[in-house]
């Protein structure tokens, strides 16, 4: 009897446990095709991210206090959306928005001073930085379909 009500217990403490936790995002060097492979900036993002994801991703989804100001834009653009009720569906939305802003900024830095980048960005088939920025957002967005508990 005793034995059964402990494991019942243990089970109960390691489903709630599950439940609340934070699901880290991946970060992998995206798929192109031979067009669009441009590895510096391929570099350059999946290093962004991985240190955006440490930095300020992970800490607001897990509802620390914001220690910085990465964190800070972040906690507060989803107090804006969401009030104090947001989920990591949420953290994922407002990190596409705010991670590539960052992403924009160094993109266009290596394209103004890197003649490499510059011509196989154009060999690449894209118009403007705009176009580029896109393509690149799609491929590595955070994953906003996460299931919540």
């Amino acid at each position: 009897m005793k034995l059964s009500i402990l494991a019942t217990l243990a089970i109960a403490a390691t489903i709630l446990m599950g439940c609340g936790s934070v699901q880290k995002p991946t970060v992998e060097v995206a798929n192109h095709d031979s067009d669009h492979n441009i590895p510096a900036i391929d570099q350059m993002i999946v290093e962004m991210k991985q240190a955006y994801i440490e930095k300020c991703y992970l800490p607001v989804a897990n509802r620390k206090p914001p220690e910085n100001a990465c964190q800070s834009e972040l906690f507060q653009t989803l107090e804006r959306r969401y009030h104090l009720d947001y989920n990591q569906n949420h953290v994922a939305m407002a990190s596409n928005d705010l991670f590539f802003k960052d992403i924009d900024a160094e993109l266009r830095k290596m394209l103004r001073s890197d003649p490499e980048i510059r011509q196989a960005a154009r060999n690449g088939g894209f118009k403007n930085v705009g176009e580029m920025l896109a393509y690149y957002k799609d491929k590595y967005k955070f994953d906003t379909q996460l299931e919540q508990y």
